[in-house]
C-alpha cells in the first residue's frame, strides 16, 4: 500500500507560511537597523495658572517617513500633525477652561497650549508614527503640574516672644490657599532644621479647601537653650515654597528671658590729667600754701606782744 501524498494545498501552503515568517523576521530586523529611534519629551516640571505651556518631542526617523504626530492629555487627543494630510495640523478641542494651542507655535516637533487651569495639571503624552512599511509608533509622557500661588506670605505665630532656660518652644507656620500646598521650610538662626536636627521636632501637614486649593501647616518644637540665644536672641523662618516658582517666608525673632547675674563693678578711682606727677604738684602746692600760713599767724602774734 503506497503512503499517502501530500495534497497540493499542503505542499503550496509551507512555501507560504515560511515566507512569511521571513517577512516578519526581515521586518522586526529592519526595524532595529531602520526606523524610529531616540523619542524623548521635553516640558517645564510646572508652570503658573494662566501660563502658556510648550511642549517638545524629539525623535530620529532613521531614514523613514513620519506619518504622525499626535499629543495627549491624559487620554484625550488635542493636537495631531500628519504630513500627508492638507492641511497637515489638526486640534480637537474643548480643552479644560480657556485652554487652546496656538497654531503659530505649533508643528511637527512641538504643541504649545495657552491659559491653562490648574486643572490641566497631569499627564502629557506624545506619540510618534513612521509610515510603511514598519508603522513603527513610540509613545513617551510626562507629568506637569499648573500650580497657583499662594496670595500672601506664610504666617508665623508663637506663644510668647521671651524664654527662659528649658522652656517649651512652640511655633506655628500656615501658607493659606495654594495648589499644590506648598512645601514648609524652617530655619534656626539661618540653618535649616532636618530630621537630624538635635532636639529639634517639625510635623507638618495639608488641609484641603472647599474651593480645591490647600493649604500648608506646620510646627516646629525645641527646648530653649542658651546655644540656641546667641547673643540673647533667636532668628526662626519659614519659608513657603513651589517648585523654583515661588519662594515667600517671614520671621520670628525670639529673645533670651533668663535671670543673669548682675556684673560686679569696682570702684574706679578718678586720676587727674598727668597722673602721679599731678599728685607730687598738689602736695607741694599744699606745703606752700602751710608754710604761708604758719608765717602769717607768728607775723600776727609777734605784732600783738610789741604793743
Amino acid at each position: 500500500m503506497e503512503p499517502p501524498r501530500p495534497s497540493a494545498t499542503a505542499t503550496t501552503g509551507r512555501p507560504a507560511a515560511a515566507f512569511v515568517c521571513l517577512l516578519a523576521l526581515l521586518l522586526a530586523l529592519a526595524s532595529d537597523v531602520f526606523g524610529l529611534k531616540g523619542v524623548r519629551i521635553w516640558n517645564p516640571e510646572a508652570i503658573r495658572v494662566g501660563e502658556s505651556l510648550r511642549l517638545s518631542c524629539d525623535y530620529d526617523l532613521d531614514g523613514v517617513a513620519l506619518y504622525s504626530i499626535k499629543w495627549y492629555f491624559g487620554d484625550q487627543e488635542f493636537y495631531r500633525f500628519v504630513p500627508k494630510e492638507s492641511p497637515p495640523t489638526r486640534v480637537f478641542l474643548p480643552l479644560s477652561g480657556g485652554t487652546s494651542v496656538d497654531m503659530s507655535e505649533s508643528d511637527d516637533h512641538s504643541v504649545t497650549l495657552t491659559n491653562l487651569p490648574r486643572d490641566m495639571s497631569g499627564h502629557y503624552k506624545c506619540e510618534v508614527s513612521t509610515d510603511a512599511p514598519l508603522f513603527h509608533t513610540q509613545i513617551k509622557e510626562s507629568y506637569i503640574t499648573i500650580i497657583e500661588e499662594p496670595q500672601t506670605p506664610p504666617l508665623m505665630i508663637a506663644g510668647k516672644l521671651k524664654y527662659s532656660k528649658d522652656e517649651s518652644v512652640s511655633i506655628n507656620c500656615t501658607s493659606y490657599s495654594a495648589f499644590p500646598a506648598t512645601n514648609l521650610t524652617w530655619f534656626i538662626n539661618d540653618k535649616k532644621v532636618n530630621n537630624l536636627t538635635k532636639y529639634i521636632k517639625t510635623v507638618s501637614w495639608a488641609v484641603n479647601e472647599t474651593d480645591g486649593l490647600q493649604t500648608s501647616r506646620s510646627r516646629l518644637e525645641t527646648i530653649a537653650r542658651p546655644a540656641l540665644f546667641p547673643g540673647g536672641r533667636m532668628t526662626v523662618r519659614c519659608e513657603s515654597n513651589q517648585f523654583q516658582l515661588y519662594k515667600k517666608y517671614s520671621v520670628i525673632e525670639l529673645t533670651d528671658d533668663s535671670p543673669r547675674l548682675a556684673q560686679m563693678i569696682s570702684p574706679t578711682t578718678v586720676m587727674r590729667a598727668g597722673g602721679p606727677q599731678a599728685n607730687a604738684a598738689d602736695r607741694s602746692v599744699t606745703r606752700a600754701v602751710l608754710v604761708v600760713l604758719v608765717t602769717f599767724v607768728t607775723d600776727r602774734i609777734a605784732l600783738s606782744l610789741s604793743r
